[in-house]
């Protein structure tokens, strides 16, 4: 499943960056194969809710505080954050085993990394100046991601 899952996520991210909401469908179709699959899908879906919630919350407030701009509505993000909730279960369940600190390190390298490639490839604009969204965005990736691992453990 693990296989299975960084395929999905890659693909969904990748497919959402350069194509945005006009691979919803796909998008939306690729998750629900994933719960076909799943063998744990009350456990998949609690945690893809709580961690969509957070990250929906999080960037629509990084949005109102004009880190983000958006040309339409991305509801293709929405769809990102269900296939990282569910990453984080699957293919990213290593993080689990890791320390705290080295969690925060790597949410804030690899959380801000992906939202500069996705402003590099034209999905969001980040208005301020670079160094202060790089600030921003790895403040904010080094402080949930360490959460989000926490959230997504099996119990």
């Amino acid at each position: 499943m693990n296989l299975i899952n960084i395929l999905m996520f890659q693909a969904v991210w990748w497919l959402s960056i350069l194509y945005q909401n006009s691979v919803l469908v796909i998008s939306l179709g690729l998750l629900l194969l994933h719960f076909a699959l799943s063998s744990n899908r009350q456990a998949d879906l609690l945690c893809m809710l709580k961690v969509v919630a957070c990250g929906l919350v999080i960037d629509s407030t990084l949005t109102l505080m004009n880190v983000f701009e958006f040309q339409t509505t991305p509801y293709w993000l929405a769809l990102i954050w269900c296939h990282f909730a569910l990453s984080l279960r699957y293919s990213l369940a290593f993080a689990q085993q890791l320390p705290f600190y080295l969690n925060a390190i790597l949410g804030g390298v690899f959380g801000c990394l992906s939202y500069l490639a996705g402003a590099r490839f034209g999905a969001v604009v980040l208005p301020q100046e670079y160094l202060n969204s790089v600030m921003i965005l790895f403040s904010v990736w080094f402080v949930i991601f360490p959460i989000f691992v926490n959230v997504s453990r099996r119990r």
